[in-house]
């Protein structure tokens, strides 16, 4: 019980700052971050493509020993 309390207390925190978007978290004072919404696009995109990629690879190959069985016989 007292483990599961707190899990959720630990989680509850880690999950609350982590939505933050930047202009709560106070970054939209600073004159460093104005291209901060094009920096996370641009992350974005690019931990996004090649995880796509490499998904669907893996669906559509997913029965791949069976198929290579019924050529053999």
């Amino acid at each position: 019980m007292i483990k599961t309390l707190i899990a959720v207390i630990f989680n509850f925190l880690i999950f609350s700052n982590a939505w933050a978007c930047p202009g709560c978290a106070g970054s939209m004072d600073n004159p460093k971050d104005n291209y901060i919404a094009y920096i996370l696009m641009v992350f974005i995109a690019l931990i996004y493509i090649p995880f796509t990629l490499i998904y669907r690879t893996i669906i559509k190959n997913r029965r791949l020993n069976d198929q290579l069985n019924e050529q053999g016989q």
